[in-house]
């Protein structure tokens, strides 16, 4: 029967192999949420504990805390991409566009501003794995993590897509998605739509269905200039629906 692993402790298998040095209040959360994503982790708190570390047996990627380092950071970060075949990975609080820059020329793969949510981090050393031939397997706990979907916020008035654009509805296109929304994967008629867009009373003038085909036209073609394709479906002879999944 295999070793039950302990919180903190690295325990060998394939795929990225990775120890991380961190402030010690920071530690073990950012452990356990790579542990968390399915992967092998080992921590430690200094720098004398990082090298006798890398001393001890090969390790394919390392993540750093530059905040915790100091200014010796960027000097390890030039050391370890001379001396070693790593993957490294900056972080930390606190840092400006300078200082994220100053760690990317110093030869880190990545630098990231540090937040309450590392699943960041876990993404970006698999993505960065998967590249050095390294990547996560399907049982993974990573591999099974659910995609970011879109997402409503400011009670409705700003629509986010999975990759972080931003966009602020107007009055008319607000009450579309919501309605839309609360019954995502689900076609709502256009003459529904077209009630409740009624129904707001404040700002909204739409009325009939051809009215609701230009509104949602529209909303496409804004989000298309950014990139980014609304996931609402035509549904022909019926209205829309919400297809994000």
């Amino acid at each position: 029967m295999p070793k039950r692993q302990r919180y903190g402790e690295h325990v060998r298998e394939e795929g990225l192999q990775i120890v991380v040095l961190y402030q010690p209040e920071r530690l073990a959360e950012v452990l356990l949420a790579l542990r968390r994503a399915g992967l092998s982790a080992q921590g430690c708190t200094s720098l004398a504990e990082l090298l006798a570390l890398l001393r001890q047996r090969p390790w394919n990627a390392v993540v750093l805390d530059v905040h915790a380092l100091g200014p010796e950071a960027y000097t390890l970060i030039t050391r370890l991409r001379r001396s070693r075949d790593l993957i490294i990975v900056a972080g930390g609080p606190g840092l400006g566009p300078e200082r994220r820059i100053l760690a990317l020329e110093s030869g880190a793969d990545a630098c990231l501003c540090e937040t309450s949510d590392n699943r960041e981090l876990a993404y970006v050393l698999h993505a960065l794995g998967r590249r050095a031939g390294l990547g996560i397997s399907a049982e993974s706990p990573l591999a099974r993590l659910p995609e970011r979907s879109w997402e409503l916020r400011d009670q409705g008035w700003t629509l986010v897509s999975p990759d972080g654009h931003e966009f602020a509805l107007s009055a008319n296109e607000r009450v579309l998605v919501h309605s839309l929304w609360q019954k995502k994967g689900r076609a709502v008629a256009r003459a529904d739509l077209a009630a409740a867009l009624a129904q707001d009373g404040l700002r909204a003038q739409v009325v009939g269905a051809r009215s609701v085909d230009v509104l949602v036209s529209r909303l496409r073609r804004r989000l298309a200039r950014s990139g980014c394709t609304l996931p609402l479906r035509t549904v022909y002879g019926s209205g829309y629906l919400f297809a994000d999944e």
